[in-house]
């Protein structure tokens, strides 16, 4: 029974948290000033200007994408514009889901991608799984390097083999820039 009453304790902070956090304003960019009841801890977690920097990625884009390893080579990428990016703010305007799906090379293309602003590391991070590796892309700008643009942010994922067999259970090192160059 005590771990019954551990849980229904989680589940009430849980569902307490949730309740406050639910008050947040639903568009990115809001004010934490505009929600002066909620606990500190809570007006910390809202949504600010480095989330409101995001705002013109939302929308339903058409994607021209090459790729030069695995399908295509340095002189010869594999390119598609039969690929199309929708992004939406979800979790009150905190995270920007992206889900980007089409044809590349002959074969199918997917990916999911949440794209965040930590007002606590002052940074901007990026977690992505795509339908060619059983592993997911962690991406973080440096801490402090935000909110300005480009944004820039660095990872490091184990490759399954798609950069050649030699490089099979070998780390790899990502980089990805994000320009914002108009609010279209």
């Amino acid at each position: 029974m005590r771990a019954n009453g551990l849980l229904l304790r989680a589940s009430v902070v849980a569902v307490l948290v949730t309740a406050l956090l639910g008050l947040a304003p639903t568009r990115s960019g809001a004010e934490k000033a505009d929600a002066p009841d909620l606990p500190a801890f809570a007006r910390r977690g809202l949504p600010g200007p480095g989330h409101a920097t995001l705002a013109p990625l939302v929308g339903t884009w058409r994607v021209e994408d090459s790729i030069t390893i695995a399908i295509g080579t340095p002189d010869r990428p594999v390119v598609s514009d039969q690929i199309i990016c929708r992004r939406e703010w979800v979790a009150g305007g905190r995270f920007l889901r992206d889900v980007t799906e089409g044809t590349i090379g002959g074969g199918p293309y997917w990916r999911e991608g949440l794209l965040g602003y930590s007002n606590m590391d002052q940074r901007y991070e990026w977690v992505t799984a795509d339908g060619f590796n059983a592993n997911m892309m962690i991406y973080l700008g440096d801490k402090g390097s935000g909110p300005r643009l480009p944004i820039v942010m660095s990872g490091v994922f184990t490759d399954q083999g798609v950069a050649g067999e030699q490089a099979a259970g070998k780390e790899v090192g990502m980089r990805t820039v994000i320009s914002i160059e108009s609010q279209d």
